[in-house]
């Protein structure tokens, strides 16, 4: 009899997860509702966390009217959710920015928000395309054609000066390009010691990432050069593995992963950002 009731249970959940995924959702009211504390909470419950899939890597637009994550099940990777004209939300679909169904995954915005790039392969390794904002949508996708594509990367976060931050996979450590004349033309080792999917703040003064299951911060000190990473308090790194951190465009909170899902796997959780703050002090 348990059995039946929890099956029969589980079933009205689902059915009134999907109906309400079908109709949107408003922001303040289901997405961005009762922010969190020092005390991270999953973000988008039943929306963009949903149960027993991975979901990593969320990016929000400067104006707040788009998000993107990344799903890990067949047919999802690369997610986006727009902002409706009513104030509701659209359900997730598949990106698909280079249209043809490519895996894609981990986009993330320049801070202009005209320009989004994200991480897809090329025969078969790693590289850096990118999308430009036009009336309709996204542009088709096209590769970054740049020296930082010489090697195995992902994930690429910006200053607001659009100097990019980003995994060096093949060194697995974090490297970074200015942006000059147009493109990023020259790539250098970032000086962090190790760790990987990087989230600069704005100002350069700031940075997250992650390494063996934690997350790190490192600030910028008098000589323009980053401190030895310090471990982001117990409550965001748990005996869970804790990944890919990344910023809300106004900087007040951080979003990462945090694989305590179902059988092993990760929702996306958030978190004030005054925990950094805290531990600066």
């Amino acid at each position: 009899m348990k059995i039946i009731i929890s099956s029969l249970f589980f079933m009205c959940v689902c059915t009134i997860i999907c109906n309400a995924q079908n109709i949107g959702f408003d922001s303040d009211r289901k997405i961005f509702e009762n922010p969190p504390d020092s005390i991270p909470k999953i973000f988008g419950q039943g929306i963009l966390s949903v149960q027993d899939r991975y979901e990593y890597g969320l990016s929000i637009s400067p104006n707040y009217d788009e998000i993107f994550f990344t799903a890990s099940q067949p047919g999802d990777g690369l997610m986006v959710m727009k902002k409706l004209d009513n104030g509701n939300w659209s359900s997730p679909v598949a990106a698909n920015l280079r249209r043809n169904k490519s895996w894609e995954q981990e986009a993330f915005y320049t801070p202009d928000g005209k320009k989004l790039f994200f991480s897809s392969d090329v025969n078969d390794t790693t590289r850096l395309w990118f999308s430009l904002k036009e009336k309709t949508g996204w542009s088709i996708a096209e590769i970054l054609k740049s020296p930082v594509n010489d090697n195995w990367v992902f994930w690429a976060t910006f200053t607001s000066s659009n100097t990019m931050y980003y995994t060096n996979v093949n060194a697995f450590k974090i490297y970074k390009s200015e942006f000059i004349d147009n493109n990023y033309n020259d790539v250098v080792y970032s000086g962090i010691r190790f760790g990987m999917h990087p989230s600069v703040s704005k100002d350069e003064s700031f940075i997250l990432f992650d390494y063996k299951g934690d997350i790190f911060v490192s600030f910028k000190n008098k000589d323009d050069k980053w401190t030895d990473p310090i471990r982001l308090g117990e409550l965001i790194n748990t005996s869970f593995a804790e990944t890919c951190p990344s910023l809300s465009p106004d900087e007040k909170y951080i979003f990462f992963s945090r694989y305590n899902d179902l059988n092993g796997k990760s929702d996306i959780y958030w978190v004030s950002s005054s925990v950094i703050e805290n531990i600066k002090n």
